[in-house]
């Protein structure tokens, strides 16, 4: 069947793809649409999987977490090893002293993968409260335009000398 260059447009809007790679595939599907989609967005699906990206990576980063327990298994410090990581290239010697200091008092050292931290979750609350500062300072914004509108009709802030 001949693929048309509507066909290969609608294909290329809906799925993002090359004009080749959308020619071909609707070549290889008799000019059907909708086994072209499908076919692209698995064979899209599986690149995305084996790439991982930024986002991955950052996610396993972030999912390890340091925790110092002492003898009787109350949590002195829970923190990202990205975290420890950055102080460790910044100030060496504090943590070297640190650890041996955790070490020599019994402490349990952990280190595991915390499945709760997710860049997502991460932008998201950020989103979050970037809005909630946006809608806090429009309000103070709108309150100081009215006291400005309010006071300019009085006349108690000028200085008369006669």
């Amino acid at each position: 069947m001949k693929v048309t260059l509507e066909q290969i447009d609608e294909l290329r809007k809906r799925v993002n793809v090359s004009y080749e790679e959308a020619k071909k595939t609707l070549e290889k599907n008799d000019g059907d649409l909708i086994k072209s989609i499908i076919e692209l967005e698995k064979k899209k699906g599986s690149k995305d999987q084996k790439k991982g990206g930024f986002t991955n990576a950052a996610n396993k980063l972030l999912a390890l977490k340091l925790s110092i327990k002492n003898r009787d298994g109350d949590t002195i410090l829970n923190v990202p090893v990205v975290i420890v990581l950055l102080t460790f290239l910044m100030s060496f010697w504090t943590v070297i002293i640190l650890l041996a200091l955790a070490l020599v008092t019994s402490c349990q050292i952990n280190v595991y993968r915390d499945k709760g931290i997710n860049v997502n979750n991460i932008k998201k609350n950020v989103k979050e409260t970037v809005d909630r500062i946006k809608d806090k300072s429009e309000e103070i914004f709108k309150d100081d335009e009215e006291e400005a509108s309010d006071t300019s009709d009085e006349t108690e802030n000028e200085i008369i000398i006669e």
